[in-house]
């Protein structure tokens, strides 16, 4: 597995030349990175906890969550279920969105068909958002205060990218989002090889077919 994804690193080109990816390996990846996401959820609820932002503006705002059987019963805030549902079912909708975009835009220049080799392929074009999560995520653990005081910019972008600022400029935080910027384009170029082999293309027509969406999905900078 490890050199798989060296292959991966090192040369993009042949590892999806040689790549038959099953549906679980794929959707694995898909995975670990809505896991990594939830490393943003902490922070972004102690931001909604905190009196800079009224609880009626978000957690009246929800209906509570209950559960309850004859012996026992939880009830959870609404808006901590919606938050968790984005970030776990996030990345997989994402993923199928690019897929179909991808698929329609080559779709006057493809000599290959099959929508579900192209979503397999292109999934592993997530892999860099892995790597600026768990970047991102080690940094908020060491320099986001446990009592906010002030609003930060946190969320995660399309596709799956978690970005963080402080109310003011910060190296750290910028070097952060630098980092993340780098993988989103590394995707961008991982997904142009992807559909090279899945829809029979160029790399050059890969690239351009990619490079729109992959400047949208930068996100916040």
């Amino acid at each position: 597995m490890r050199s798989r994804l060296w292959l991966l690193v090192a040369d993009p080109a042949a590892f999806f030349e040689t790549a038959s990816p099953s549906a679980a390996a794929s959707a694995g990846v898909l995975a670990a990175v809505a896991f990594t996401c939830l490393g943003v959820f902490g922070p972004v609820l102690s931001l909604l906890r905190s009196p800079m932002i009224p609880d009626e503006a978000v957690f009246d705002a929800f209906p509570p969550i209950r559960y309850a059987t004859a012996d026992w019963g939880v009830s959870l805030p609404g808006v901590v279920g919606v938050l968790l549902a984005v970030l776990l079912v996030g990345p997989m909708l994402v993923w199928l969105a690019f897929t179909a975009l991808f698929y329609l835009l080559s779709w006057p220049v493809a000599d290959e068909r099959g929508f579900g080799n192209t979503a397999a392929l292109v999934a592993w074009g997530f892999a860099p958002q892995l790597v600026a999560n768990v970047v991102a995520v080690a940094v908020l653990a060491v320099a986001f205060p446990a009592n906010p005081t002030e609003i930060w910019r946190l969320g995660v972008t399309v596709p799956a990218r978690i970005y963080a600022f402080p109310p003011s400029f910060d190296p750290l935080f910028a070097a952060v989002a630098a980092v993340g910027v780098g993988c989103t384009l590394w995707s961008g170029y991982l997904w142009a090889h992807a559909l090279a082999v899945a829809r029979g293309l160029t790399l050059r027509q890969g690239i351009a077919v990619v490079i729109v969406p992959t400047v949208l999905a930068l996100g916040p900078i």
